[in-house]
């Protein structure tokens, strides 16, 4: 019977001291930070994360009504590294069908997906969550009237942000986010309220 050592090798990755303690968050993949080809070859594709490219490339391809898709799992940063693998795949349609390929077949008619998000890490985000999405998509203006003071966007007003657009929206780490904002008072609210009720409008547009 052979050894573990014998049978397993560790990738280089792990014994290097600049790549081991790296921590991807949504930040990195928002600001371009993540190289496809060596984060597919250095995490696996879990049965959850199928069911989550799966479902959410469906969405993206006009095939399912559901877009909305709530990631739950106690700890452990499993979340975040779905909405990374999503992210972008959903960015380099090239990358597709090595990783899809066991589970599901994408659409080769569906191109570069717009990906923007907002991590809730971010709790210093002047103009607030849609604020931080608009100047993503390049819309910065489209909210002027939501910033000052912050005011939580309508539906239609997210509505004509999101037209003509195939876009893939990740939030992450919001908990943080709301317990943060509930100490910013704006008129007689404060960002918490104001936040949850702009995502309430989001959700529906």
């Amino acid at each position: 019977m052979k050894y573990l050592k014998q049978l397993c090798k560790p990738r280089d990755s792990v014994f290097d001291p600049q790549r081991r303690d790296t921590v991807l968050d949504l930040g990195d993949l928002i600001e371009n930070r993540i190289e496809p080809e060596s984060f597919f070859e250095e995490n696996y594709i879990t049965e959850g994360m199928k069911v989550l490219l799966e479902h959410a490339f469906r969405r993206l391809e006009g095939k399912s009504d559901q877009g909305i898709f709530k990631l739950k799992q106690a700890m452990g940063g499993g979340k975040t590294h779905n909405l990374l693998a999503l992210g972008l795949l959903a960015r380099h349609p090239e990358y597709r069908d090595k990783v899809m390929e066991q589970f599901y077949r994408a659409e080769p008619g569906l191109g570069t997906v717009k990906v923007i998000g907002f991590s809730g890490r971010e709790s210093d985000a002047p103009l607030g969550i849609w604020g931080s999405l608009a100047a993503q998509l390049g819309k910065k203006e489209h909210f002027k009237d939501c910033y000052s003071p912050l005011q939580a966007p309508g539906q239609n007003a997210w509505e004509n942000l999101l037209a003509d657009e195939t876009v893939l929206i990740l939030l992450d780490e919001l908990p943080p986010y709301f317990e943060n904002a509930r100490s910013r008072a704006i008129g007689n609210s404060d960002l918490a309220q104001v936040t949850a009720t702009a995502l309430s409008n989001l959700l529906i547009a």
